[in-house]
């Protein structure tokens, strides 16, 4: 089976459980941003090997990490491919089907051991592995072995937290995760980087024994020629100055280093750095900057194709969706978005502003010696109706903006930053479905909750603040005239207490007004913290834009709705 020609590595008509394939480049050309990468590029990778790639750094490995694994959008306007990626069995498929790199991740061919692992610190490393065998390539197939058995065979512990373990332990749980999905091949991205010799070997061995004991094709990227040399099956070295892939004969390895030439960057930029900026230097702009038509156009196709488009273009399902992991990502952003820490700090905002709007324009209002008499029954309706309609609703929303939209950009940003999204897409998932919807949903059910919370202390705080300055009226007395302009005026103070406020065509506006600043923050969340993070820095300028746009999103929803809202008749 063949893959399209702009298209990643895709799978053959026969089922490969519990078996290798083989991965032909075939005239396979590349361009980076202008800069052509491989010209032409025709040669076997066979099954059931350990094939080193190596080359010289920023020549661009990275960038063929992704293509072989699917990870390059199609419709990218940086990374250009030409020819095809096939995969086959190991007695070569009889015939080839055509497949998009959309429908890579349904049938799951590759599976990549990323260089930062990528692993869902927010789970267990039993979920993470869990996840992984619920997405494999065949669902319909008994998988290879339990989640519990996947830890015990790589040395895992099963309870203790992602974030604890060790560095060799997220090693061994990425390969966990990734053998789970059952792949034919799989891609190891620098997995000795940063690693001492000792580890470094260990971690070879690792790799040997797992390509053995579990027949899968394995393809490793890496610059550490020492470490890994020992349990290759064949090396390929990235010669950018003839733009082509060669094989090194066997008793050449030990000359390998002294044989690969430094790349020469006149620009600074090195192949994969050109790559991440997103073209920007070819159309005469910042790394990382676009027009912002360009980039909205662009980013609504994705999210269209990633969030509407599930279906191929035979109707047929790419990777079906296991609401379970939706519901456990949702769960996760629910908490994220409305947890106890946030329903703390918008009590704490209402009981402010409860406080200042009742105390303040009781104490001081002007002559108050002979208006508070006159004025107070309506003054206290004023409150009443500032407090539900106006103040309540547009400090929650802001301090939801800030606080609820920087955390998610947070969580999204470090899910980008960790290749965690790019895993997702190897085992066919769209994060669009996973990750953008589950946001939406949290914003949408939690903002307007979070709301109601505030308003209700507000509303609370407001009778201490009366009854502590006219003891003598009581709460009997604010009650009715408080609820006048929101809501029922014969309830009782018991009664009032939920429901007052729900009887009135205000509730509407309240609901329409919240629901649309959750859903505009959400949004923004989602789409800021997913572009690309290149360093921590980036996260946290993705943090710092979430908050900027997400407050001005919710202050001109307020202002427009509320130019209808309060229309004079």
């Amino acid at each position: 089976m063949t893959a399209k020609t702009d298209g990643a590595a895709t799978a053959g008509d026969e089922p490969l459980n519990g078996r290798a394939a083989a991965v032909s480049l075939r005239e396979l050309g590349v361009v980076v941003d202008g800069k052509e990468l491989l010209r032409d590029v025709s040669i076997e990778i066979p099954a059931n090997q350990i094939t080193l790639l190596v080359g010289p750094s920023g020549a661009g490995k990275s960038v063929l990490l992704r293509l072989l694994g699917g990870l390059v959008d199609p419709h990218d306007p940086v990374i250009r491919q030409t020819g095809q990626i096939v995969m086959h069995g190991d007695r070569g498929a009889a015939t080839d089907e055509e497949t998009s790199p959309q429908d890579h991740g349904a049938t799951r061919r590759v599976g990549i051991v990323f260089q930062n692992f990528a692993l869902f610190d927010q789970w267990s490393p039993l979920d993470n592995v869990r996840f992984a065998i619920d997405h494999r390539a065949d669902p319909s197939s008994p998988p290879e072995q339990s989640a519990e058995g996947w830890l015990d065979e790589l040395g895992v512990p099963v309870d203790t937290p992602v974030a604890v373990l060790s560095g060799g332990q997220k090693q061994r749980l990425a390969i966990a995760r990734t053998l789970a999905a059952d792949p034919a091949v799989i891609l190891y991205d620098e997995p000795t980087s940063g690693l001492d010799a000792a580890t470094g070997g260990r971690v070879a061995d690792l790799i040997r024994r797992t390509q053995r004991n579990h027949e899968r094709t394995a393809i490793v990227v890496t610059h550490d020629y020492s470490t890994l040399l020992p349990i290759a099956d064949r090396l390929l070295v990235l010669d950018p100055q003839a733009k082509t892939l060669r094989q090194v004969d066997p008793k050449d390895w030990p000359q390998v280093a002294d044989s690969i030439r430094p790349l020469a960057q006149p620009a600074g930029k090195s192949t994969d750095e050109q790559a991440d900026d997103l073209g920007s230097a070819r159309r005469g702009r910042r790394p990382g900057q676009r027009g912002w038509l360009e980039t909205l156009d662009r980013r609504l196709t994705r999210l269209g194709r990633g969030a509407l488009g599930l279906l191929s273009p035979d109707g047929m399902p790419r990777q079906a969706i296991r609401l379970h992991w939706v519901g456990k990502f949702f769960w996760h952003y629910l908490h994220t978005v409305g947890g106890p820490s946030a329903i703390f700090y918008l009590a704490a905002a209402g009981a402010l502003v409860g406080f200042t709007a009742t105390y303040f324009s009781i104490q001081f209002l002007p002559y108050r010696l002979y208006t508070k008499p006159l004025l107070l029954e309506d003054l206290l309706a004023a409150i009443g109706f500032a407090l539900y309609r106006i103040l309540t609703p547009v400090l929650a929303t802001i301090l939801v903006a800030a606080r609820c939209g920087a955390a998610v950009a947070a969580d999204v940003g470090v899910k980008r930053y960790g290749a965690q999204l790019e895993a997702m897409r190897t085992l066919g998932i769209s994060p669009p479905v996973y990750v953008m919807l589950p946001i939406l949903a949290a914003f949408l059910l939690g903002t307007p909750l979070l709301t109601a919370v505030a308003f209700q202390v507000a509303r609370f705080v407001s009778l201490l603040a009366f009854t502590g300055l006219h003891p003598e009226l009581g709460p009997y007395f604010w009650h009715p005239h408080f609820h006048e302009a929101i809501g029922r005026q014969g309830a009782g103070i018991a009664d009032g207490w939920w429901v007052t406020g729900w009887f009135d065509p205000g509730w509407r506006w309240v609901l329409l007004k919240t629901v649309l600043c959750g859903i505009g923050v959400g949004a923004i969340s989602y789409w800021l913290g997913s572009r690309p993070q290149r360093s921590a820095t980036d996260v946290s300028h993705a943090i710092t834009a979430t908050v900027l746009w997400s407050t001005l999103w919710v202050l001109v929803v307020h202002f427009a709705i509320s130019l209808v809202e309060f229309r004079t008749p």
